[in-house]
């Protein structure tokens, strides 16, 4: 289960930078979204390769632990984003 905990602190560093990623293309940086996608990149690796070495056998929580936080994550922030009048209606 070490590759489910790692897959939850991943998604949620995903979802985390997801959001800035999607301001920072409303706003039409391209620098900063270049960035952004690189660590992205960077975090996936942070998270999977260790598992894959080192916990084979967890792999799939640690891919299930990203999904579910970055689905559920995204509900919860539009909701959210929909009660305080900043999302579309």
């Amino acid at each position: 289960m070490i590759g489910l905990g790692i897959g939850l602190v991943c998604g949620a560093g995903e979802l985390f930078l997801l959001t800035r990623l999607t301001h920072v293309l409303q706003k039409g940086d391209s620098l900063k979204t270049l960035g952004i996608v690189i660590l992205k990149i960077l975090l996936y690796a942070l998270a999977l390769v260790p598992v894959a070495l080192f916990f084979r056998q967890d792999l799939v929580w640690c891919g299930a632990g990203i999904c579910s936080v970055l689905i559920i994550g995204a509900l919860v922030l539009n909701i959210l984003s929909r009660r305080n009048g900043k999302g579309d209606r």
